[in-house]
């Protein structure tokens, strides 16, 4: 019996394996938003540091600059927020994708069906884990027959 071709496989949707992805796109917004955070509070204390130092707190048009500051790094939070989602889904779709259809192939194999061939997509993670089912399975297969 001739291995069959490796199928290649074309991206139709993204989410995969939504709380793996759902977990690394949360994890990847705390972040940002706390990194954000710390930003805005480093600038607003070395902002006020140097307003207090120059005793400039008074001053109208300082004070409006450090407001302005302050809005457009809390704005950037927001802006960038569906830019950080997006790449969230995208860098957990190259481990998430391979993952369903390593978990596919070995509950083929446990079925007893080790005419198995996982094929993975250019970039792609967890390459190596897949070579490895592929041999195995061409190993039971060598064995079964």
């Amino acid at each position: 019996m001739r291995p069959k071709a490796p199928r290649t496989f074309r991206r139709r949707q993204w989410i995969v394996n939504r709380p793996l992805q759902y977990r690394f796109v949360g994890l990847l917004l705390i972040f940002f938003g706390l990194l954000t955070f710390v930003t805005l509070l480093a600038m607003g204390v070395a902002i006020w540091t140097t307003l207090y130092t120059f005793n400039l707190l008074r001053d109208p048009v300082i004070i409006s600059l450090y407001t302005t500051t302050a809005w457009i790094l809390a704005f950037e939070l927001v802006l960038m927020s569906p830019v950080v989602i997006w790449l969230g889904i995208r860098l957990s779709h190259t481990v998430a994708g391979p993952l369903v259809r390593i978990d596919a192939a070995l509950a083929k194999m446990a079925r007893g069906d080790f005419d198995v061939r996982i094929s993975l997509r250019k970039g792609d993670a967890l390459i190596e884990l897949a070579e490895a089912v592929n041999r195995l399975a061409e190993s039971l297969r060598g064995r079964a027959s």
